[in-house]
């Protein structure tokens, strides 16, 4: 599979063959001189084992040190390198689309994740640790997904090849077959946490694949965000599995503009109570995306999103994921009275309302601070039902920011602060001298950033301090 010593053949990369030619792996070898289009590629019939889950000794260190020295490359380059993967990838296997967010692949935001993952991949090869936080939310999403040990081979067959295409002779036989190395002893990391996962989901009660549930309740709760309850189709009585407050479920459906289905994964929005599953969806404006050609193409709706506001009905159905998820909230018994501050902007109120209706169910007595910011009223969801938490417990405090109220909005009492927030005008409900308190943050990630740098800021420890992440990527550690 790959060399160990230097006294070694080549080998290519994917077949794990001895190398032709005199350059060593035809890989880096007779390249035409247009990239990305290589001159010479593997035998296809050297790669029909593609969806093999191999065996792979661990990185040399003269592989990490080959690995170690393509970062600035990958720095140079990486965003071209996903780039090229993901089309070349989805053309080859079409039946992916049902897996990869249109939405993101047209924003960039995939394309962007993987560069930045790959390049911190290298950048930490000598000591994973730092990234194992980020492996363990990327293994809960590819859960969600029902992502295969067999589909890590196709992944790793074009993200290499798009490697080869874009770095060109940059790329000899000795560093695609460290990469090649270095690929599959990460994959073996997702690939034996993510069966631990699985595992887990259905011994407590969940499903592994997708399973049909119906649709028995809609709600507005806001101009844009509309919550869907849903049951099991099979009309089981049986207690749905308990989830922890923060995690998402997937759903999949059938998008007929597209041709195929689309998976997307929202935060459960209600306490766990074994009888249905909440989801609250913002209707999204959509992406625009202009092209040379096309500078001010128009956006489209957001593609899951309007679907399932326009046509999701009551009676409706729709695949469900069993609940995964490494942002949760599960109270320490030994610490009963540890204070809690929800911060949320948008709909990232949407785990939040799980922490909070999860507290609320167990009749816990610590002292909640939920701030929250909107645009105004009309895109305050739960608004009068957060007012009604408020007084009904009186270790409940909600504090609201609209950013551009409304006419009447003040005299009603919808909001305490016009603008964004600004947690220095609530500091004092914030627990910042009880070193227990924990502080959940949603939304988008420049909010979710530049709180916990006020929080940092007021002397909060970022190891209380957690996010949700809801578009794709992973949210870089603010410095303090």
């Amino acid at each position: 599979m790959s060399k160990t010593t230097t006294e070694a053949a080549p080998r290519c990369p994917f077949s794990g063959q001895a190398a032709a030619g005199a350059t060593g792996c035809p890989f880096s070898a007779q390249r035409s001189a247009a990239l990305p289009v290589p001159s010479h590629r593997c035998d296809p019939a050297s790669l029909q084992d593609e969806l093999k889950v191999p065996e792979v000794p661990p990185l040399t260190d003269n592989q990490k040190a080959l690995i170690t020295a393509t970062v600035p490359i990958l720095a140079e380059h990486g965003l071209a390198i996903t780039s090229h993967f993901y089309r070349n990838m989805i053309l080859a296997h079409p039946e992916l689309r049902d897996v990869f967010s249109i939405s993101s692949q047209e924003l960039g935001h995939q394309p962007q994740a993987l560069a930045a993952a790959v390049y911190a991949y290298a950048a930490n090869i000598n000591d994973l640790t730092p990234l194992l936080p980020t492996v363990e939310r990327i293994a809960h999403k590819h859960t969600s997904l029902h992502i295969t040990p067999e589909q890590y081979g196709i992944v790793g067959k074009h993200l290499i090849q798009s490697i080869v295409d874009i770095l060109g002779d940059a790329v000899t036989p000795e560093i695609g077959d460290a990469w090649y190395n270095g690929y599959w002893n990460l994959a073996h990391v997702f690939i034996d946490r993510e069966k631990a996962i699985y595992s887990e989901a259905v011994q407590a009660g969940g499903w592994e694949g997708w399973r049909s549930f119906k649709v028995v309740k809609r709600v507005k709760e806001s101009d844009q965000i509309t919550s869907f309850y849903l049951k099991p189709a099979d009309g089981s009585t049986k207690p749905l599995p308990k989830f922890n407050p923060g995690q998402y479920t997937a759903v999949s459906i059938h998008v007929p503009a597209l041709g195929h289905k689309q998976a997307r994964q929202y935060s459960l929005s209600d306490a766990p109570n074994g009888d249905y599953y909440r989801i609250s969806v913002k209707c999204e404006d959509g992406v625009r995306v202009p092209t040379p050609s096309n500078p001010t193409v128009p956006a489209h709706p957001g593609w899951m999103s309007n679907l399932l506001h326009k046509d999701l009905q009551v009676g409706s159905l729709i695949d469900v994921a069993s609940p995964y998820g490494d942002f949760f909230h599960l109270p320490d018994p030994a610490k009963p009275t540890s204070p809690l501050v929800l911060l949320s902007a948008g709909v990232g109120q949407t785990p939040l309302m799980s922490i909070l209706n999860s507290e609320i169910a167990a009749s816990c007595k610590r002292p909640i601070t939920y701030v929250t910011v909107a645009k105004n009223q009309e895109a305050h969801a739960w608004k009068d039902y957060l007012k009604q938490v408020s007084v009904e417990h009186e270790n409940v405090l909600s504090k609201v920011f609209y950013s551009a109220p409304g006419w009447g909005s003040w005299a009603w009492g919808d909001y305490d602060f016009k603008g964004r927030m600004n947690l220095d005008l609530v500091k004092d409900d914030l627990y910042l001298n009880d070193n227990t308190t924990r502080y959940f943050l949603c939304g988008p990630a420049q909010f979710m950033i530049s709180q916990s740098k006020v929080l940092q800021g007021m002397g909060v420890d970022e190891k209380r301090i957690h996010f949700e992440m809801f578009e794709a990527g992973e949210l870089p550690v603010p410095a303090a």
